[in-house]
């Protein structure tokens, strides 16, 4: 078999293999938050009577099942850019390390809102997963609303919108260029859409419909970019339902 046709199969059986891994993650994820939502009613897990650990782990499977969609074509862009300049023995491990460490930093702010909702549990700000008062989950889409507009979230979203531009740029060799690499692009990631992960509490979570609107509310805002129009409408929606729901809460 001529070299050049050994060296395409080869690429493709190495994206078939992260694309199905990928996939098996998702899957993963998506059934346990299925299997969870299930023991409570179908929609909301009652965080309050459940143990820490649990917490966090809803929390950890929670921000995977989310972001992990949205991050295929940075993950997919860097397998691409692997295969151009590294040998293919370490390909797959540079893949796997890559992807490793987006998840540990998605599972790390997984820990952080665990954090938060034990504390918002323990002075009677959530319970069931939702915020008790319209007059809260109203001021997080406020707050989610406004930041659409940031500049930092302008920045976050351009980077995760087209990452082949920012991988060619910051690409180093190796498993250190690897993490490295991983670390800043998920770190934009989470700049990205932080407030729009804590819109959880808003309609509940575990939350199963919710979960799914979020997850995709995500990833048609990165696959559209940072179009004015894009931002500005989703912007006024937040801010729409944010005013409705603290309007509410005072009649």
């Amino acid at each position: 078999m001529p070299k050049a046709a050994s060296s395409r199969i080869a690429l493709l059986l190495e994206s078939w293999v992260i694309g199905l891994v990928l996939l098996g993650v998702l899957v993963c994820a998506w059934a346990w938050l299925f299997r969870m939502g299930a023991a409570s009613n179908l929609t909301i897990c009652r965080v309050e009577a459940i143990a820490s650990p649990a917490v966090v782990g809803m929390w950890i499977v929670m921000m995977v099942a989310m972001m992990t969609p949205s991050a295929l074509p940075t993950i997919l862009a860097y397998a691409q850019m692997t295969s151009r300049t590294e040998p293919s023995s370490t390909r797959l491990g540079l893949v796997a390390a890559f992807v490793a460490v987006y998840l540990v930093v998605w599972s790390a702010f997984g820990v952080m809102a665990a954090g938060a909702d034990w504390l918002l549990v323990r002075d009677g700000i959530v319970r069931d997963g939702q915020f008790v008062s319209p007059l809260y989950a109203g001021a997080l889409l406020v707050v989610a609303g406004v930041y659409q507009w940031s500049a930092v979230k302008t920045v976050c979203l351009a980077h995760c919108h087209a990452p082949l531009g920012f991988l060619r740029r910051r690409y180093r060799g190796g498993y250190a260029g690897a993490l490295k690499l991983g670390l800043e692009h998920s770190a934009l990631c989470v700049g990205c859409c932080w407030a729009l992960m804590l819109l959880a509490w808003v309609g509940g979570a575990m939350n199963l419909a919710w979960m799914v609107v979020l997850t995709l509310f995500v990833s048609i805002e990165k696959l559209l970019g940072t179009r004015a129009a894009v931002l500005r409408l989703s912007a006024l929606v937040l801010l729409g339902a944010g005013v409705v729901e603290m309007v509410t809460a005072v009649l």
